[in-house]
């Protein structure tokens, strides 16, 4: 029997190991692969079908997002709401893994969770879907008025979610709760490229000449420190007290975790954090002991 850690190992070197050390050549090859694959709907996998429900979201710019819905008939009788910004380098639709971190957190909070699929690169760039998501989170709160709402997202999930939240302020508009950021990339000028390369040996997934590849195309006409895709240098007082930040030790976004941790302690502002040892990025997505332990924490804290 494959245990859980042996199947996510096993799953990380065929799906990343090729893109890790990939050539320009082969990354424009999986971009014009991700175009023609991002044009076609999205899919439930079979295994959590019976769960998800599925609406549409026509955007003033004229994108049709499709927007699924987790959880049950009687989770909506509940006093939050949370948005669930998935990762994949803004080039890649929702994973398995995904899917089974939505459920999870569904079944353990018994809060109805949404994710939008937003607007990928190369088609779309950030500006584009910043303004998606930005507008489906006024319509969505606007329908619950007297419920919280949660941003939560990985990787540039979570750079989209911190991002979202400093927007929603400037703009005046009903403020996020609680925010999760899990691995989240936060700062695409790369002042500590020095530590992230002394890591990335360590690194399952990433590897930062693709990143940077990806994310100068992402970011279209904004300055690599624009707020938008560089939230560090937003404004941070908005984030919600106590917002939680789960990253591994082994990863090159743990440079970011703590360049973010380092600037919310500058201005007296409390995250809860937590660093897994040997852990790899975005790893409360997947079935390792570890993953369990940080999904059933945050499940715990999002009740509380």
């Amino acid at each position: 029997m494959i245990t859980g850690k042996a199947f996510t190992e096993r799953y990380l070197k065929v799906m990343f190991a090729s893109l890790k050390d990939a050539s320009p050549e082969a990354i424009n090859e999986e971009l014009e692969h991700c175009r023609t694959i991002n044009r076609k709907p999205v899919r439930v996998p079979r295994y959590f079908r019976d769960f998800f429900q599925s609406s549409d979201f026509q955007a003033s710019n004229g994108f049709n997002m499709q927007v699924f819905h987790a959880g049950k008939e009687d989770y909506l009788k509940n006093g939050k709401r949370v948005i669930y910004l998935h990762g994949g380098a803004c080039i890649y639709q929702p994973v398995f893994f995904h899917w089974r971190f939505v459920h999870d957190i569904a079944l353990r909070t018994h809060l109805p969770v949404v994710m939008p699929v937003y607007p990928k690169a190369p088609e779309h760039l950030c500006p584009y879907s910043m303004e998606v998501l930005l507008e489906f989170y006024h319509c969505y709160a606007a329908e619950n008025p007297d419920k919280d709402l949660v941003l939560m997202g990985d990787s540039i999930g979570g750079c989209l979610a911190l991002a979202m939240t400093q927007e929603i302020h400037r703009r005046g508009w009903k403020p996020v709760a609680d925010l999760v950021l899990l691995s989240p990339s936060v700062d695409i000028t790369y002042p500590k490229t020095d530590e992230m390369l002394a890591i990335e040996p360590r690194d399952k997934m990433l590897q930062l000449d693709r990143i940077k590849t990806i994310m100068n195309l992402w970011r279209g006409e904004l300055p690599a420190n624009h707020p938008w895709v560089s939230p560090l240098y937003g404004d941070l007082h908005p984030i919600p007290d106590h917002t939680m930040l789960y990253y591994g030790s082994d990863e090159i976004l743990k440079v970011d975790a703590e360049m973010l941790m380092e600037l919310c302690r500058e201005l007296g502002k409390p995250l809860y954090t937590r660093e897994f040892e040997g852990m790899f990025h975005t790893f409360p997505m997947f079935p390792v002991k570890e993953g369990f332990e940080a999904t059933r924490e945050i499940a715990q804290r999002l009740r509380s």
